[in-house]
């Protein structure tokens, strides 16, 4: 005869601590004084508002989120730069290589180009850094807590106060802390305890987690099984309008006309920008000798004419620092004048395919105030509506319009004045792109005047008006 002898699979539960409750926040920092000073390290406080001073009574350490944050951080910087410094500026024959991207002559390797992306990557790695690093120092998440299974702990979140004294910790023994818990002033103490069903997982659930996962496989497989391969097959397109855009690109092959080309020829009688200009007086305000291949000076201004951004802008920056030396001793500009007529030639009689009349003086007038009055003022004084807003703010940006009556000013040739309304000088913008070339040369004009009414003599006025003159005492 066989005995059959029965065992019971079902696992023991496992002791988590013993749970202390206490009559109030005071009771509370107390206890837990009294329990981390006797020599418990793992102890917990529950409550169910921030009592002030539990954290040193319990003898809390020092979160180490800060330093994750900070590496974190760190890493991002170092990543940023690397990842640049490698992708703009390292290029080579092997796999997944740089491109040595210049830019305007620009260092591959540059620092201050590197920042934006660098600051972004620091920030991104420290906020994941300090989210992803929250939820592991506190071991979350957990979907559940055994504390919960206790009727008592459920007064935690109205007047309940709780130590728990871990298992764990290298002087608890449940007898001995049990009645140390109660010396200390507990109200109650019971022993907490893990859950445990004693149930395995269902197979079925392993069978449906092991087909999803292998589901989930199916898509990067396929991708990467046909990003190597030809099909006959149309592509997916997730943003058709995106991808296939309809246009043609330059230097490309069109079947839409005739010629086969995707580019445009330019119709018959078009006039490029910028030629038609053979006056060179009337447009750039220099001689025409001037403009000659190899004469002096010439090149650079008719190129300028046609590059804003060339010579042009060195010539400006010339003219102001003439502008601001024009201050200086008389010893100064004395040896300043012959490089000055070196360097420049400027007309200093309007173009003779500018016929000067009144009407074009009225025009002069009439476009100085629409552009030039609101910082130059109406008299040319520099006493604009703009300037005198700016000043009164006091802010220090603002750089006061020269004044056009000033000697620096009047003995300009007109030429000059002209270039200078074309291009701007220092702060002041050009105006070729809204003022038309005859209306820059009337602005000359009535500018011309505006300077003579400040300079005038008796001599500028008519007969009758001299012998008025002569006659008052």
């Amino acid at each position: 005869m066989t005995d059959t002898a029965t065992t019971d699979v079902t696992p023991q539960p496992k002791r988590l601590g013993l749970l202390a409750q206490f009559a109030g926040p005071d009771e509370l920092i107390a206890a837990a004084e009294k329990v981390t000073d006797a020599g418990y390290q793992k102890v917990e406080a529950y409550s169910p508002f921030a009592v002030i001073g539990i954290d040193e009574a319990l003898k809390a350490k020092k979160t180490q989120l800060p330093w994750l944050v900070f590496c974190m951080g760190l890493t991002g910087c170092l990543v940023g730069i690397t990842m640049q410094c490698y992708m703009n500026g390292v290029e080579g024959s092997w796999w997944l290589s740089g491109y040595d991207y210049l830019i305007s002559g620009k260092p591959s390797f540059s620092i201050p180009a590197f920042i934006p992306v660098t600051f972004e990557l620091t920030i991104l790695l420290s906020a994941f850094g300090a989210f992803f690093g929250m939820l592991a120092f506190n071991q979350l998440p957990k979907l559940f807590n055994p504390l919960l299974r206790s009727d008592r702990f459920a007064e935690v979140t109205t007047d309940g106060f709780f130590l728990l004294v871990d298992a764990k910790d290298g002087k608890y023994a449940e007898a001995e802390t049990e009645a140390f818990l109660t010396s200390v002033g507990a109200t109650a103490v019971e022993t907490v305890d893990e859950v445990v069903t004693g149930y395995a997982l269902p197979a079925g659930i392993h069978l449906v987690g092991a087909s999803v996962a292998t589901a989930a496989l199916l898509v990067p497989l396929y991708l990467w099984m046909t990003s190597s391969t030809t099909t006959s097959l149309p592509r997916i397109t997730l943003f058709k309008d995106m991808e296939n855009q309809a246009k043609y690109k330059a230097q490309r092959p069109s079947t839409l006309f005739a010629d086969g080309r995707a580019a445009r020829p330019p119709i018959d009688g078009t006039v490029a920008r910028g030629s038609g200009k053979d006056d060179v007086e009337l447009y750039y305000g220099v001689k025409p000798e001037s403009n000659l291949v190899g004469a002096f000076g010439g090149g650079d201004l008719q190129f300028a004419s046609f590059n804003g951004d060339g010579p042009v802008k060195a010539t400006l920056v010339a003219e102001g620092d003439e502008a601001d030396s024009a201050a200086e001793p008389a010893e100064a500009a004395a040896d300043a004048a012959p490089a000055e007529m070196e360097e420049k030639d400027w007309v200093t009689e309007f173009p003779k395919s500018l016929k000067i009349s009144s009407q074009l003086m009225d025009r002069g007038q009439q476009r100085f105030n629409i552009h030039c009055a609101a910082c130059h003022g109406l008299t040319g004084a520099g006493d604009g509506l703009v300037t005198q807003r700016a000043l009164g703010l006091q802010q220090g940006t603002w750089v006061q319009p020269t004044s056009l009556h000033a000697e620096a000013v009047v003995t300009q040739p007109v030429g000059r004045i002209f270039n200078t309304i074309t291009n701007g000088i220092r702060k002041m913008p050009g105006y070729k792109e809204h003022i038309t070339p005859e209306d820059r040369w009337a602005i000359v004009l009535y500018l011309q005047a505006l300077q003579r009414s400040q300079n005038a003599s008796a001599d500028d006025l008519p007969a009758d008006k001299r012998r008025e003159l002569s006659t008052l005492k």
